[in-house]
């Protein structure tokens, strides 16, 4: 059972800006291992489960173009190079490093600030 304390270097459904590191692992046997160029870290600003969280990296991760050395053709994505039977089998550990609050926008506030004044406005009449 988590701790509170462990449970939030897990969570990422709360809208907070957070600093995620994370590592796409294939846990297929045999053939378990570290992705190539699947580790990194990243800002997250959404509010989001875990597995959604798991879904997008895998996802960037097989988007992302690569440069097949001696070879003529177009460039490939890490999905050209991932046997479709290994595509099961990717999983990603993450960690949120760090949370910060975030930041009101100018114009939200200004927007607001406005509508006050209309409503204001409205009612003296």
């Amino acid at each position: 059972m988590a701790t509170s304390g462990e449970k939030d270097i897990y969570s990422l459904d709360d809208d907070m800006v957070k600093l995620v590191g994370y590592t796409i692992v294939s846990l297929r046997r045999g053939h378990e291992r570290v992705m190539d160029g699947g580790e990194g870290t990243m800002v997250v600003t959404d509010n989001m489960t875990g597995e959604a969280f798991t879904s997008w990296v895998i996802a960037k991760y097989l988007q992302q173009e690569v440069t097949v050395s001696g070879n003529q053709k177009p460039k490939q994505t890490r999905a050209d190079q991932i046997s479709p039977g290994e595509l099961k089998y990717l999983t990603v550990y993450y960690v949120v490093s760090k949370r910060w609050p975030r930041h009101g926008l100018a114009f939200e506030q200004t927007q607001v600030r406005v509508l006050k004044e209309i409503r204001d406005g409205l009612a003296k009449s």
